[in-house]
């Protein structure tokens, strides 16, 4: 199999639901209208699929930059995720949404203890933040081997990172009175769905354990108290992909997937180190998803949206 492109997926067709009729032009590069650099004839590929067992998250940034000369040795606004088509068939995208569990990385400071829900709970996730495809990308697919970059500021970070997401899919705009947050104008927004506070959505750099999921109604989800704050409760069934990534190898304790979402867990080195996690090629070059983020990621060095693995 040959690598996947790594372009910016968009599509332009109208597809309210989650599965529609055949013939939905597929995704093509940011800008780049009906994906004709291909060479692909995006109906030929058939009816947009369920994204689940078919769209997985390729890449995960959390770390924080590297510091550099510029200054802004804790700069994180650089994260992303980036999220990819595995299969040969184009991904429906209506009902999309992330977010980050509820729950510690580790033991950040003394005295810090596990929330305990990945096994009080096994059959649900708790989300302190959640963020959804907007309405007017709800018709959206994703075509075979393409990729969809979720950024947490969709501008370029030089100088304090060496991150260009100016041209990311979407980007968790919190709009706020104040204007604390701003928002980039080449880059389309997110919408907010749960949110626990601060002027931005930003994960921790200690390791965020992060679900994909689909749901026909995501203001229908039951909403309760973990630690004293909201959290979104979401079935198990829903999610579409599952990443724990902990503070450190002796973090495991601390896990806040239940082993049904994910069986293992992935981190980096340390904070403000500029690694990403980037899930595993099997022979095929095709992502490898075993449900255990242990065996599913490595680390990366630095981190590489849309680039060819």
């Amino acid at each position: 199999m040959s690598t996947p492109r790594r372009s910016s997926p968009l599509a332009l067709a109208a597809l309210i639901t989650l599965v529609s009729a055949a013939a939905t032009p597929g995704c093509g590069p940011k800008g780049g209208g009906d994906g004709a650099d291909t060479g692909v004839d995006s109906a030929a590929l058939g009816e947009p699929q369920s994204p689940f067992g078919r769209l997985v998250f390729e890449e995960i940034y959390y770390a924080g930059a590297k510091p550099l000369e510029a200054g802004g040795d804790h700069y994180y606004a650089d994260q992303f995720f980036e999220l990819e088509n595995k299969s040969d068939e184009p991904v429906a995208l209506a009902g999309l949404c992330l977010g980050d569990a509820a729950g510690l990385a580790g033991q950040i400071n003394a005295g810090n203890t596990p929330s305990g829900l990945a096994t009080e709970d096994p059959e649900h996730v708790y989300l302190g933040n959640v963020w959804c495809l907007p309405p007017e990308a709800q018709g959206h697919t994703l075509r075979p081997g393409d990729t969809l970059v979720l950024a947490h500021d969709g501008t370029n970070h030089a100088p304090y990172s060496a991150l260009d997401l100016s041209d990311a899919d979407f980007e968790a705009y919190n709009e706020r009175e104040d204007g604390a947050d701003l928002d980039y104008p080449t880059v389309e927004n997110l919408t907010r769905v749960h949110f626990t506070g601060g002027y931005d959505w930003l994960v921790t750099v200690f390791g965020p354990s992060m679900v994909l999921f689909v749901t026909a109604d995501v203001e229908a989800l039951d909403k309760v108290r973990v630690d004293g704050v909201g959290a979104v409760k979401l079935p198990i069934s829903e999610v579409i992909d599952g990443v724990d990534a902990l503070m450190d190898a002796e973090s495991g304790a601390y896990k806040r997937l239940p082993l049904g979402v994910d069986g293992g867990f992935a981190y980096v080195s340390g904070t403000y180190t500029g690694e990403s996690l980037s899930r595993v090629r099997g022979a095929d070059g095709r992502p490898q998803d075993t449900d255990d983020s242990a065996a599913d990621f490595e680390l990366r060095a630095a981190p590489a949206p849309r680039e060819a693995r």
